[in-house]
């Protein structure tokens, strides 16, 4: 039986906390254990964790008081915390939703592939993002990002996706190690070319709490970029 460990970074997603752990218990159907990493959100996280423990005993709240507030150096923490070989990566906003696991798992198992992507439809701009200027963005950054680096992947910066833990692991040094791309980070700062699949999944809209994203990330992100693709010159 294959076993997966389920690393979600949370900010502020105390609307959506509960909710997205019911969704894992009934859609998941490998062996598996939740490691939630709360960045320090102070918004009741941790009080609602208190009184469900005792009933999913799956999961894992764990909050990272290290300032500033990182996704990145979250999944950090959920990799290191981790008890299996495999580790899923998804965001806590319930835009990732719970029934695409088993289908990436199945794929990811079967055919020994490094990394499997839940990847976004970027033809279909309401499957990206509701915002007219983030679609872009992300649709052109993603374009960069293939011409610079040739990814192997249509989605490199999909907050969703599987992938061996000795990926993190045997590339540590490499990391950028900042942000909000952790897949991204992976995949360039990897000695060996991986072996990647995408799956397609529809991209939910946010319906709760609100986005994480901004110009300082946006930036951060164009930096990282260009770092790694001049990295050799410095």
């Amino acid at each position: 039986m294959y076993s997966i460990s389920i690393v979600i970074p949370i900010f502020k997603e105390k609307k959506n906390f509960l909710r997205l752990i019911k969704s894992l218990y009934k859609n998941v159907k490998f062996s598996f254990e939740v490691i939630i990493i709360d960045d320090d959100s102070r918004d009741g996280v941790v009080e609602i964790f208190n009184k469900i423990k005792s009933k999913y005993k799956k999961v894992r709240l764990i909050v990272r008081e290290e300032k500033p507030r990182d996704l990145t150096k979250s999944c950090i923490v959920g990799f290191k915390n981790s008890t299996f070989e495999n580790i899923l990566v998804m965001d806590g906003d319930l835009q990732h939703d719970p029934i695409f696991i088993n289908k990436m798992c199945r794929e990811y198992f079967k055919n020994k592939y490094d990394i499997v992507i839940g990847a976004r439809d970027f033809s279909d701009r309401n499957s990206v993002q509701n915002s007219f200027v983030r679609f872009f963005f992300s649709k052109l950054i993603t374009y960069v990002i293939n011409i610079f680096f040739k990814t192997l992947t249509k989605d490199p910066m999909s907050g969703f996706f599987i992938f061996k833990k000795e990926v993190y692991l045997n590339n540590q040094k490499n990391l950028f190690l900042k942000g909000y791309k952790i897949l991204l980070d992976l995949i360039l700062s990897s000695k060996k070319r991986l072996k990647i699949k995408e799956i397609k999944i529809n991209f939910k809209l946010r319906s709760r709490e609100k986005s994480k994203m901004s110009v300082k990330i946006l930036i951060l992100l164009i930096y990282f970029i260009f770092i790694k693709k001049f990295q050799k010159y410095f």
